[in-house]
C-alpha cells in the first residue's frame, strides 16, 4: 500500500463545480432570458457575443494556454512531495535494514538465527522529498517562452472567434431582413395577381376575354402562391438561425428592427485594405506567433543535449506504528546531469522541432497569401454587389411602371395576357434581384472588414446599420 501527494497539487473540485454552475447559467440565460420583440444589430451582436457557445469555447482555450504557461514555468520553482508507504515482511535484508532505520537494531539482532529467521517485522515509512534545477542549459526559459507566444496567440484566436461570431450574427441579421423583405414582396405580388385574377373572372362573366386568358391567371396566383409559402419558409429558417447564433431556444423567433438600406462605398482602395488585413488580422499575427513558438520549441530541444543541475533532499521517519516510537533519518545533495547517449530520441527530437518550425512557416506564408486573396475577394464581391444594387433599383422602378401600362393595355384589349404575367414576374424578381443585391452589398462589407481584421462591435459598418 502506497500513497503519494505532491505538495503543490490542489483539488479542483470547487473549481469543477463553479464552472459547471457557470455553465448552467450560461445556458439558462440562453434558454429562458426574455428577449426584445426587436433587435438592433449590435443589441443582437452584444448577445451573441456574451452568450453564444462556440465563442466561449475560444475563451476556454486561451485560458488552456495561460495554464500551460504556469505549468511550464513551474519547472524553475521547488518540488516537494510527501509520501506515506506501509510494508511488511520477513525478507532478512529488509527486516535488517528496517530496524536499522526505525533505530531498534539491538546485540540480539546480530545472533544467526535472528538474522536468517526474521519475524515478519512492519514499517511505517513518512518521506519527505524535496528538488530544484538550478540549472538546465536554457531550456525551461525557452519552453516558457514558447508558451507565452502560444499564450498570445490564443489571445488572437479569441479576438478571430470574435470577429467570426459578428461575421455570422451580421449575415443571419441581414438574412432575416432580407427574408422579411422578399416575403412581402411575395404577399404583394399575390395580392395583385389575385386582384388581377378577380378582374379577368368578371371580365370572362362578360364575354370580354377567352377562358385561357382566365386559366393563365389562375396558374400564375398559384406560382406566386407557392413563391409566397416558400418565402415564409425562409423568414423562418433565416430567425432560426439568427436564434441559434444568439445562443437562443429553437422556439425563439429574433426579429431585427433595421431594414436592407444603401451602405456607404467604400472608402479605401483595396491595396489599402490589404495592407490593414496584413497588420491586423488576428489569425495571421495569431499564425506568426505559433511559428515563433515552434522556434522556441527547436531551441528547448536542442537545449537537452546541454549539462542540467540541481539539489535535493529527503527526511525519512520509520516506525512500527503510525503514530509510535520512530526513527528518522535525512539525506541531501547535488545532481549533475548529462545524457552521453539515449538511442538518438534527442535528435529525434530536434528533428521533429525543426519540421514543426518549417511547417509553422510554410503555414504562415499559405495563410498571408489567403488573407490577401480574401481581402480582393471581398473588396470585390462589395464593389459588385453596389453596382448590382444601383441596376437593380432602377430596375424596380421601371417594372413598376411597365406593369401598370400593360395593365392597362390589356384592358384595353392591346396586349395578351402572357404580356401581362410576363410583367407581374419581372416586377417581382426585380424586387427580389434589389433585396438581394443590398443584402449581398452589407455582407460583403462585413467579410472585407473581418478579412482585414477590423470587425468589432463599435466598426464602422455597424455604425451604419440601417434603421426603420
Amino acid at each position: 500500500m502506497h500513497l503519494r501527494i505532491n505538495a503543490f497539487g490542489s483539488s479542483r473540485s470547487v473549481l469543477s463545480f463553479a464552472i459547471l454552475l457557470g455553465l448552467f447559467s450560461v445556458q439558462a440565460f440562453g434558454q429562458e432570458a426574455p428577449l426584445a420583440s426587436a433587435l438592433t444589430l449590435k443589441q443582437a451582436i452584444r448577445i451573441a457575443i456574451d452568450a453564444n457557445p462556440a465563442f466561449r469555447s475560444a475563451g476556454d482555450e486561451a485560458d488552456g494556454a495561460r495554464a500551460k504557461v504556469s505549468e511550464v514555468r513551474a519547472a524553475w520553482l521547488p518540488r516537494v512531495d510527501f509520501s506515506q508507504g506501509f510494508t511488511r515482511g520477513n525478507n532478512p535484508v529488509y527486516v535488517f535494514g528496517t530496524k536499522l532505520t526505525q533505530r531498534r537494531f539491538t546485540a540480539l539482532d546480530f545472533s544467526l538465527f535472528s538474522l536468517n529467521t526474521p519475524v515478519p517485522l512492519d514499517n511505517f515509512q513518512t518521506r519527505f522529498d524535496g528538488e530544484i534545477r538550478l540549472f538546465d542549459s536554457g531550456q525551461t526559459g525557452f519552453r516558457v517562452q514558447g508558451a507565452k507566444r502560444l499564450l498570445t496567440a490564443a489571445d488572437f484566436e479569441t479576438e478571430q472567434a470574435r470577429q467570426d461570431l459578428i461575421l455570422r450574427v451580421v449575415q443571419a441579421y441581414y438574412g432575416v431582413i432580407v427574408a422579411r423583405e422578399d416575403l412581402k414582396a411575395a404577399t404583394e405580388a399575390l395580392r395583385a395577381a389575385q386582384s388581377n385574377e378577380q378582374r379577368m373572372e368578371t371580365m370572362q362573366s362578360a364575354g370580354m376575354i377567352v377562358d385561357s386568358d382566365l386559366l393563365s391567371a389562375r396558374v400564375f396566383s398559384a406560382q406566386i402562391k407557392d413563391r409566397e409559402i416558400r418565402a415564409q419558409n425562409s423568414v423562418e429558417l433565416a430567425q432560426m438561425q439568427l436564434a441559434r447564433e444568439l445562443a437562443l431556444s429553437a422556439d425563439a423567433r429574433p426579429e431585427p428592427s433595421e431594414n436592407l438600406v444603401k451602405p456607404p462605398t467604400l472608402s479605401k482602395t483595396a491595396q489599402e485594405w490589404t495592407q490593414i488585413a496584413l497588420e491586423h488580422r488576428p489569425a495571421l499575427r495569431a499564425a506568426q506567433l505559433q511559428q515563433d513558438a515552434m522556434t522556441s520549441q527547436k531551441k528547448a530541444a536542442k537545449a537537452e543535449f546541454g549539462p542540467k543541475a540541481g539539489l535535493f533532499a529527503g527526511y525519512e521517519r520509520d516506525a512500527m506504528a503510525l503514530f509510535g516510537s520512530s526513527g528518522t533519518n535525512w539525506t541531501a545533495g547535488a545532481r549533475l546531469d548529462f545524457n552521453i547517449y539515449a538511442g538518438g530520441a534527442q535528435r529525434a527530437r530536434v528533428a521533429e522541432a525543426q519540421a514543426n518550425e518549417n511547417k509553422a512557416k510554410h503555414d504562415v506564408e499559405w495563410f498571408r497569401s489567403g488573407v490577401m486573396l480574401e481581402v480582393r475577394t471581398a473588396y470585390l464581391d462589395a464593389t459588385a454587389a453596389s453596382q448590382r444594387a444601383a441596376a437593380a433599383q432602377g430596375a424596380v422602378e421601371q417594372a413598376r411602371e411597365s406593369t401598370r401600362i400593360i395593365q392597362n393595355r390589356y384592358e384595353a384589349g392591346l396586349t395578351t395576357v402572357t404580356e401581362l404575367l410576363r410583367a407581374q414576374s419581372a416586377h417581382l424578381e426585380s424586387q427580389t434581384s434589389y433585396l438581394s443585391a443590398l443584402h449581398d452589398w452589407q455582407v460583403a462589407r462585413a467579410q472585407l472588414e473581418r478579412a482585414a481584421g477590423m470587425l468589432t462591435p463599435d466598426s464602422e459598418l455597424l455604425q451604419e446599420a440601417g434603421t426603420p
